[in-house]
């Protein structure tokens, strides 16, 4: 079962519905309830993640990225990626932790440490925003909704050239939204030939909680 399929589960027992009701009142059949939640790599028709989105009262950007959570890229790809030599570990969180607060409309600088442990040094890499549109969860209940966004003020930045064994503190500045919530921001590595450097990685993010001043006062 891939991370979509545990989501669907966990949502209809909130909820309160069975996977066979979740089915019909998408208007799906079960069996394509069952193949979405499934690690078969085949992609969900955007229609279907629509209409199961609906019933669980969630936005379907939520369940888009639970998608792609588990989506692997064709072995050939990954293989001409893997033959670079390319290996990087995340290292700290140098400033805004997950979970940090900061206040609505503010802005911060958000810094990854990195170190390249592969063969190769990274030269010419940019790290970029992957987000479409970010998903914000209301502190008031489990719907999602869409709000003002987790600004960057630039979609990516470059990486500094880092050889093996080097590391690097990628920085990244935001603009909180200017509503109390919680969001996230997700990036990834991009060669000089706009090819991504770690496919298969999580990437890297930040998680913030977004308070009032008040919460401060």
């Amino acid at each position: 079962m891939n991370a979509l399929g545990h989501y669907i589960r966990q949502r209809a027992k909130e909820l309160g519905l069975s996977l066979a009701e979740i089915s019909r009142q998408a208007g799906k059949a079960r069996a394509t309830l069952y193949a979405v939640g499934q690690l078969d790599g085949r992609l969900p028709e955007l229609e279907t993640l629509i209409d199961i989105a609906l019933v669980l009262q969630v936005h379907p950007l939520r369940l888009i990225h639970l998608v792609f959570e588990d989506y692997k890229l064709p072995i050939k790809q990954t293989r001409e990626h893997k033959q670079r030599g390319d290996k990087s570990i995340f290292r700290a969180d140098v400033t805004i932790p997950d979970r940090s607060e900061v206040i609505a409309g503010s802005r911060f600088t958000k810094i990854w440490e990195v170190q390249n442990i592969g063969t190769v040094a990274w030269e010419g890499r940019t790290l970029r925003c992957v987000d479409d549109e970010l998903i914000v969860y209301s502190r008031a209940g489990e719907l999602l909704i869409i709000a003002q966004p987790l600004k960057p003020v630039a979609a990516q930045v470059p990486v500094p050239y880092t050889p093996p064994g080097g590391i690097a503190r990628l920085s990244v500045q935001f603009t909180a939204p200017r509503l109390p919530c919680s969001c996230l921001s997700y990036w990834k590595s991009y060669a000089a030939d706009g090819t991504p450097c770690f496919p298969n990685s999580a990437g890297l993010w930040v998680k913030v909680q977004v308070v009032s001043m008040s919460s401060f006062e």
